[in-house]
């Protein structure tokens, strides 16, 4: 499903209603049918049919007037408030706003400070609020009055619905206003908007449901949009169905450099999760004198003894020996609690520079990299970066603060720039592709920000490269199927007390429970399929 800006939301329809000639009335209508269809199947079980309605004076308020004359002609008893002047309402807006003025319905202007008493009595006698005060084209700038009237919905206590995005929230990049509406459940038009997906404002969004508007899905398939939520159909066409006459060397060869001194943890969780995620043999490069700990540790995975420059720490002498095992592998992963070295950072180098095999870097791997960072552009074969928000900060010298405000872009610039598949996790998880497109995950939950859960990331994704699904498709599968895996296992351990290898323990009934069972196509198979789009 691609997302799009609330500018490129406004530039389909503009395609629908020029090119297509399909008259904005009819969108409007189909808009406010569509949010009604939800509403009304909420209030029917409920005895209290009230319903207050809160109206702006773009299309959104439009799409609220004719949720109102849809519950009005259904015998609800819907009153409707105005934050704005009567004859400051055009186009499709006014003639809804038209056409509701001859049903019985409550119109009410909320003109001075006075009228919150009114809004507060209509809300406390209602079930249902329907929030249809700025939608997508809000640029970030609430009158003090507005502001009261979203106080006032948000400590009611009752049920909010928004239209297409909540009030307060920017459809362009998930930022908010000082005030927002804090919805239940948001209808969005056709496509999810980024403020859909992004926090912070997809926290206010509720529960978020995508209904078709009827767009031309021909318009949508070719809109040059490269962003992309990603969805168990999405994921299930990337995974293939194990064939019954097969063997260990048909899943690929994981070559794993990781851990040291009071790090060997992240080196178990890597491959651990590498194991659980289908790969046929794991091969764990480890210091020589942790060796017997990780030996004692992996049941599974063949651990191999490496030089050491110190005690506890991978020397890059070692270097000569990692390209004779690349040799051997599949796709090689560096990086997990390799702890920070100068010769860590020198076998990071060469591995990108001679490897011929996908290589994922990973925790201190992408430390080592941000000291020679240069060195992506003698990378030979696909590079896999898997920093959270604090590394790549590290690793770009971009502030914290302005990753997180503009994600998408960022990690896209960065992708393109360097030629690298980009992850980059966070509460919502990024994948960017070296020609522009993004793919958004949000499975997974709170109890999941915990030390490991990125190692078992690693893991996932080398397993799905070994196997010989191409980087790009492990990467957007790898990370739905992390946040799968989350889901599952706090469904008996909670979210308090999920820790990592929780999450490997439920990578398999996540695999199950996503039915991931049929063959694999590519994603650039995906993108135009317009079974995608709804």
């Amino acid at each position: 499903m691609k997302i799009v800006t609330g500018k490129e939301m406004k530039q389909i329809d503009k395609i629908a209603v020029e090119d297509y000639s399909i008259s904005s009335a009819i969108l409007m209508e189909r808009a406010g049918l569509a949010v009604y269809e939800e509403i009304i199947t909420k209030i029917n079980a409920s005895n209290n049919k009230n319903v207050a309605l809160f109206c702006g004076k773009g299309n959104n308020g439009g799409d609220g007037f004719v949720i109102a004359r849809h519950l009005c002609n259904r015998g609800i008893n819907v009153k409707v408030f105005l934050l704005t002047e009567i004859n400051e309402i055009k186009g499709d807006a006014k003639l809804n706003l038209s056409i509701l003025e001859k049903f019985e319905v409550s119109i009410h202007v909320v003109k001075s400070i006075n009228d919150i008493k009114i809004v507060h009595k209509a809300i406390v006698y209602s079930e249902i609020i329907v929030d249809a005060i700025f939608g997508t084209g809000f640029r970030g700038k609430i009158s003090s009055l507005t502001t009261k009237v979203i106080e006032t919905i948000n400590m009611s206590r009752k049920y909010i619905f928004s239209v297409d995005i909540p009030s307060g929230t920017l459809a362009d990049d998930g930022s908010v206003s000082n005030t927002v509406v804090n919805a239940n459940k948001t209808i969005s038009f056709q496509l999810n908007k980024v403020g859909n997906i992004l926090f912070p404002a997809c926290a206010y969004n509720g529960e978020v449901i995508v209904k078709d508007i009827g767009i031309p899905h021909n318009i949508i398939e070719q809109f040059p949009s490269k962003k992309y939520l990603i969805t168990d159909r999405v994921v299930n066409r990337i995974i293939s169905k194990r064939k019954a006459n097969t063997h260990k060397g048909d899943y690929g060869k994981a070559l794993i450099i990781a851990g040291s001194l009071g790090m060997t943890g992240a080196a178990v969780l890597v491959a651990s999760a590498a194991m659980r995620s289908g790969i046929g043999i794991a091969r764990l490069l480890i210091p020589e004198s942790l060796n017997d700990i990780l030996e004692t540790k992996l049941t599974e995975t063949i651990t191999i003894p490496a030089k050491e420059k110190k005690r506890g720490y991978i020397s890059k002498e070692e270097t000569d020996n990692i390209f004779m095992l690349m040799k051997k592998s599949s796709v090689v992963a560096i990086g997990s609690g390799c702890g920070n070295s100068e010769d860590l950072t020198c076998i990071v180098a060469e591995i990108i520079k001679k490897s011929n095999i996908a290589v994922i870097i990973d925790a201190d791997g992408l430390n080592a990299l941000s000291k020679k960072l240069d060195v992506l552009k003698e990378a030979n074969a696909q590079i896999i970066l898997t920093p959270h928000v604090m590394e790549f900060s590290i690793l770009t010298g971009i502030s914290i603060d302005t990753i997180k405000n503009d994600m998408i872009n960022i990690a896209s610039d960065f992708a393109q720039k360097w030629g690298a598949i980009l992850i980059l996790k966070s509460s919502v998880t990024i994948v960017a592709t070296p020609t522009g497109e993004i793919y958004v995950n949000k499975t997974g939950n709170p109890g999941m920000a915990s030390a490991g859960t990125g190692d078992v990331l690693t893991g996932i994704v080398t397993a799905l490269i070994g196997q010989g699904i191409n980087p790009v498709d492990s990467a957007i599968a790898a990370v739905y199927i992390l946040g799968k895996s989350g889901e599952e296992a706090a469904k008996t351990k909670g979210e308090y007390g999920l820790i990592a290898s929780d999450i490997i323990e439920a990578i398999p009934v996540a695999f199950v429970r996503s039915n991931i069972s049929t063959n694999h196509i590519s994603t650039s198979s995906l993108k135009p399929n317009c079974n995608f789009v709804i």
